[in-house]
């Protein structure tokens, strides 16, 4: 018996059975759920319709080029990229080298082909604190070993803007240290980077990477790569965002960590556009970008100190749609990122101007705790208590009951802090 179960035709069965269910388990996993929904108000939701948002740039951070010592690829490459995903910023970090010519770095903004181009750096503040996107600090430093608090002193001299990266990185040398983050305006609860990083050394790693060979040749390369989140939203990264913002207003913002390695017969490899197509902040601005480049990074840089910005996973132009507010029983609206003043009636209110309208689902999350999911297509919820609200939503193909097939997380919207007066 022995001997006949070790027959090499045998063993090939086995090896092929083992092949087949691991492949069916590695795509069926992440898109299988059983979740309890609940319906919204649905009355509150005549009285209070959703309305086109203000004005809203798309775009991404944590880029590299041929300038950071192990990337390739120039501004040229990048602004194509841009156009092609349908977005309007990116904010390049790369390594500054000591010896890099000073001619590299002296262009601190500025648009190419429509698209805003912001130089920034990507920074380690040291082993014992970690690493910040910096900008449009072009020319600043290739390193900084003096402490996070004398930075955030570097930071306002210059009227720069920072943003941990690598927040909970699995190289523990990149994450970040400190229990606090003083002059620090965005925190990476997304970076693409660290999560393919993980998804290295888990037991997944096969899939994904045939995954994201395949779907390469169709142009679907960006849909494998934001599956790399196997786990949606409950990341490492975006648990301790949600710890920190208790006690710091952060701005929760994804990042990419783009670093293309090769040219290959004048493309890169990989190319740029699949990172712009997955994940995308999405800014509200006072105003539109002005024609100058610098004033429009000072334009982007008051949006995310606002914090009125949202996360996509794909679908960009749709997600542009997306429009969230809290709503107070006197009637006063409030924009993601703002304090709400604690009334008996306080309700969030969210969905997509102009479409989708089916097959959405909405979680709605206090202080880093999720209190309830919610049917599409909009979202009309009351709160129950004061606390940091925050709202992500998602995309589905079928509903059986509590049975979801195919939920996608789509949209991470920054938290509403609900507080009492006096607090």
């Amino acid at each position: 018996m022995a001997l006949n179960f070790l027959r090499p035709r045998k063993i090939g069965r086995w090896l092929l059975l083992a092949a087949v269910a691991y492949f069916a388990v590695g795509y069926v996993s992440p898109r299988l759920h059983w979740v309890a929904t609940e319906r919204g108000a649905v009355e509150l939701a005549r009285a209070l319709p959703i309305q086109p948002a203000g004005v809203r740039v798309s775009g991404v951070i944590h880029v590299h080029t041929h300038r950071s010592h192990d990337a390739v690829g120039d501004e040229g490459d990048v602004a194509s990229a841009a156009r092609r995903a349908d977005i309007d910023f990116v904010v390049l970090s790369d390594h500054r080298a000591a010896e890099a010519p000073i001619g590299q770095w002296q262009t601190r903004a500025h648009f190419v082909d429509s698209v805003l181009i912001v130089r920034g750096q990507e920074i380690s503040l040291g082993s014992a604190v970690g690493r910040v996107l910096a900008f449009p600090l072009d020319t600043a430093v290739s390193g900084w070993q003096a402490g996070v608090e004398s930075f955030a002193a570097f930071l306002r001299e210059r009227s720069g803007t920072a943003i941990v990266a690598h927040s909970r990185s699995p190289r523990s040398r990149d994450s970040w240290r400190p229990d606090s983050t003083p002059g620090i305006v965005g925190w990476e609860v997304f970076d693409l980077a660290d999560i393919g990083r993980a998804r290295l050394s888990d037991f997944w790693v096969v899939y994904h990477l045939a995954a994201l060979a395949a779907s390469a040749p169709f142009g679907r390369l960006h849909w494998s790569v934001t599956r790399l989140y196997r786990d949606g939203f409950d990341q490492p990264h975006v648990a301790a965002f949600d710890s920190l913002y208790r006690r710091a207003h952060l701005v929760a913002l994804g990042g990419l960590d783009a670093h293309p390695k090769k040219r290959f017969r004048g493309a890169l490899l990989p190319g740029y556009e699949a990172f712009f197509k997955s994940v995308v902040n999405h800014v509200e601005l006072a105003t539109p970008f002005p024609s100058d480049a610098m004033a429009a990074t000072t334009t982007l840089a008051n949006g995310l100190r606002s914090g009125r910005v949202f996360i996509s996973f794909g679908d960009t132009r749709l997600a542009r749609n997306f429009v969230l507010f809290a709503v107070a029983s006197d009637g006063a609206r409030y924009p993601i990122g703002r304090h709400v003043e604690w009334a008996d009636e306080v309700y969030l209110r969210g969905g997509f101007w102009g479409g989708p309208n089916s097959r959405l689902l909405y979680r709605v999350v206090r202080d880093g705790e999720s209190v309830a999911w919610v049917r599409g297509p909009e979202l009309t919820w009351r709160l129950s208590s004061p606390g940091a609200y925050r709202v992500e939503a998602y995309r589905y193909t079928l509903r059986v009951g509590r049975l979801i097939w195919n939920l996608r997380p789509w949209i991470f919207a920054n938290p509403f802090r609900v507080v009492r007066v006096g607090d």
